[in-house]
């Protein structure tokens, strides 16, 4: 990692004497700036300025100059309206995701009200499964931005981490206790549950039955050995946990897959030959990686399951110039792309279900 400039150091500390630890952290003085002040905050939040403080805001700053993550150290992060704790061994929540799930709320939303979205009878429950779900995030703003729409709202949450599993937990009676989710302790079944599954295992009675859902979303892993080691900045390599990043499962009868797609192949084979469920919503890396997993789904067979597939960016609701709603072509075939950005999540459905019409184009097997 090449060192800071010595007059970009001495510009932070005229601006305060802790920012370069911070920018060693951030390597840029705006995010440095913001990231202190949130620092300041953080330990001024319960205290008054005092010695101590400062001692408490000067250990912070320097563990930020070893690039821990800003949210381990905070301990949480914002998740639409919720508060995600975070903890090292969990993977942080980020903003894409949080962007992708809000606006797959809005298409059931609009679908329950005969708009132009995604068409689920509400008074009938809706089953999520939330695969990789790590902290929970996607789960739980999922359930607190559709349960009043469908009161009948199931979501489990699949992890092979322990630690995730854990975290998920906590952070769903933490949102509880906080006024965030409106879920009473003696509801049965919960409406929201995690548990520890290794989605490439054999699964048990129980999981075979949330198994059979109406929507399965997930962020697996998805980025490979090289790209771990060569792209992703200190602060991950360092402080994330690799397992929630890389794939490192071996498949019998994935052949000619690359190893940093052999989650999705799981995960379409689940949406088509097990679960049967009506929508898959799966997170990728970057356009190639997204272009290479809907020809994947494209390409999986199944003479009764005419799927369609669409692509979303970084920011599916947002339309601007070349980067809008458009098409691109995927063996042959033509798959709409919403939003700006870089290409964040392949969407697979049956054909029982509507697309939000606002779309550019779909693709069809």
């Amino acid at each position: 990692m090449p060192r800071l400039p010595h007059s970009l150091l001495l510009k932070a500390y005229n601006i305060s004497p802790l920012l370069p630890l911070v920018l060693q952290g951030t390597r840029s003085l705006p995010s440095a700036v913001n990231e202190l002040r949130w620092l300041r905050e953080h330990v001024l939040k319960t205290n008054k300025p005092t010695p101590t403080t400062q001692k408490e805001l000067l250990r912070l700053c320097k563990r930020r100059a070893h690039s821990e993550p800003l949210q381990y150290i905070l301990g949480s992060q914002p998740f639409g309206e919720l508060d995600i704790k975070c903890r090292p061994g969990v993977l942080i929540a980020r903003p894409e995701p949080e962007a992708y799930t809000t606006y797959l709320a809005k298409l059931l939303l609009k679908g329950s009200k005969g708009d132009r979205g995604f068409e689920f009878d509400e008074r009938k429950p809706l089953r999520i499964l939330d695969l990789c779900t790590g902290t929970g995030c996607i789960s739980l703003l999922l359930y607190s931005l559709l349960v009043k729409r469908f009161p009948g709202v199931q979501i489990n949450g699949w992890d092979i981490s322990p630690n995730a599993v854990s975290l998920a937990v906590e952070n769903l009676k933490t949102n509880i206790s906080k006024g965030h989710l409106k879920i009473h302790p003696s509801q049965k079944p919960p409406p929201i549950q995690f548990d520890q599954v290794d989605i490439f295992s054999r699964f048990n009675r129980g999981q075979k039955k949330q198994l059979h859902c109406d929507i399965i979303v997930c962020n697996p892993p998805y980025i490979s050995q090289k790209a771990f080691t060569q792209d992703t900045g200190r602060s991950v390599r360092k402080w994330e946990p690799r397992l929630a990043l890389v794939p490192e499962v071996e498949v019998e009868g994935y052949d000619g897959v690359k190893a940093e797609d052999v989650f999705y192949r799981r995960l379409i084979d689940l949406h088509t030959r097990f679960a049967r469920s009506k929508l898959l919503v799966m997170e990728v890396g970057g356009d190639a990686q997204a272009l290479r997993v809907a020809g994947m789904a494209l390409q999986d067979e199944l003479p009764s399951r005419r799927d369609t597939v669409e692509i979303w960016r970084d920011w599916p609701e947002s339309k601007n110039g070349l980067e809008g709603n458009g098409r691109v072509v995927v063996g042959g075939r033509v798959v709409g792309v919403k939003g700006m950005g870089h290409m964040r999540a392949v969407v697979v459905k049956s054909p029982d279900y509507v697309w939000s019409k606002d779309g550019a184009g779909l693709a069809s097997r």
